[in-house]
This record gives C-alpha cells, sequence and structure tokens, in this order.
C-alpha cells in the first residue's frame, strides 16, 4: 500500500517535531565534527537579548549581561578579519559584531584538538558575498563560562559547546553574517 505525497509529508514534519520537542527544543544539530567528544558533537544556538550598541571609550571596563556577549558596549574601534592567537579585549570583537561580523571564540585551556577543529572550521567559511570575503575572526576568550569550550557569536546570536561542529559553525556564519545594525564589511585597524 503506497501512502499519498501529503501523508508521508505530514508523517515526516511531525517526525520532526517529536524530534525537536524531544531535544527540548532548543536548535542544536548533532553529528561528526571534530574537536573531541567521541566523534560525535552538539552545539546549541540560542538567541541572545540585545544590550545595545553604544560606544565607550577604549580601553575601559565592559560588563554584559550575557556571557559570551553577543551585542553590548563596545570601543569605537573594530578588530582585522583573521585568526588570532592572543586574546582580544571584547570591546573591539563586540564592534565587528555591530558591523555584521562573526567571531569564532575559544577557551585558552581548550584542547589542541579542539582549538585547530574551530581554525579548520574558520578556514572553511566561504566569503560574505555582501562584502567579496569572510566577515569573521578567531580569538580566545578567557572570559567563556568553563561550562562553554566553543562559541561562535553574530549580533544576537550565539551558538556554543564543548566541541566543534564545522558544520554547524559554517551554517550558523550563513545564517547570521550581515545581520548587525551597520553594514561594514572592512575590517578594523587593532591590533
Amino acid at each position: 500500500m503506497s501512502l499519498h505525497p501529503s501523508v508521508r509529508r505530514g508523517a515526516a514534519v511531525a517526525l520532526l517535531g517529536f524530534l525537536f520537542a524531544g531535544c527540548g527544543g532548543s536548535p542544536s544539530t548533532p553529528s561528526g565534527g571534530g574537536g573531541n567528544n567521541g566523534g560525535s558533537c552538539t552545539m546549541t544556538e540560542q538567541a541572545v537579548p540585545n544590550e545595545g550598541w553604544i560606544h565607550v571609550v577604549e580601553g575601559s571596563s565592559i560588563n554584559y549581561a550575557h556571557n559570551p556577549p553577543a551585542s553590548g558596549p563596545h570601543y569605537p574601534v573594530w578588530l582585522r578579519y583573521e585568526a588570532f592567537s592572543g586574546t582580544q579585549a571584547r570591546g573591539y570583537w563586540v564592534h565587528n559584531l555591530e558591523h555584521g561580523g562573526v567571531v569564532l571564540l575559544y577557551r585558552p585551556d581548550a584542547p589542541d584538538s579542539t582549538r585547530q577543529a574551530l581554525l579548520d572550521a574558520y578556514a572553511s567559511l566561504g566569503p560574505d558575498p555582501a562584502c567579496g570575503s569572510v566577515r569573521a575572526l578567531v580569538t580566545p576568550d578567557p572570559l567563556l563560562p568553563s561550562s562553554v569550550t566553543v562559541a561562535v557569536v553574530a549580533a544576537n546570536f550565539a551558538l556554543t559547546g564543548g566541541c566543534v561542529n564545522a558544520d554547524t559553525v559554517r551554517a550558523f556564519n550563513v545564517a547570521h553574517r550581515g545581520q548587525g545594525p551597520e553594514q561594514i564589511c572592512a575590517g578594523g585597524p587593532r591590533p
């Protein structure tokens, strides 16, 4: 007995709804992604309440309600789009988010395999069609919570996990790049 296509489609939608509900409704993607975790990796995406986009004096101390921040006060200058080996202050890279950039973060104590998996994911990001180049950067972030080994942030969104799923990182980049309130493709003058 063959089912009508609309019945098969409805059953598929119901199954997907059940699977997402079983995960607590949080949008996450399990699959092999490297960076330890036994060959499978789940990263969780969440919308982050906007904390505004005001400029503060460069070097001043900034407190953010969300960790990692996906908006908020920031310095009047921003970072170049590249992979940094040394920690870059949040006040700089939050400005990149305002310009529609994406920032990939890792705890400095992350395993080498996880750090390398994040760098590999960064290297695989395609250019932002609006810019003709990658509008993303990587930096270690010692202020990430101990429960978060890696994070990817864009304006008002964060993707976090204990491992790296390159497919999920690329999909997040495509979905959220260019979503900041200012569309500036050029990297900044820092460091």
